[in-house]
């Protein structure tokens, strides 16, 4: 069964349903469902660990030795 064939299948369930407090609890069921798969993890801004102590050599980017006969 696809998914667009089970969305189509619950929402024709949820259709059936009669009971005012039933509605209530599909209705905040699904409000916490919606939140609690919406949210993404917060991204850390650009720059957030500037200043925290990282050392890089001056020749960090200079060829290595070893690779000499592959270049």
């Amino acid at each position: 069964m696809t998914t667009e064939a089970q969305k189509q299948e619950v929402i024709a369930a949820i259709k059936q349903v009669e009971d005012e407090a039933l509605w209530q609890q599909l209705k905040n069921l699904l409000v916490t469902a919606a939140m609690t798969h919406n949210t993404a993890k917060p991204r850390a801004p650009l720059g957030f660990a500037r200043g925290t102590g990282v050392w890089m050599a001056d020749d960090f980017d200079e060829p290595l030795e070893d690779f000499a006969d592959y270049m």
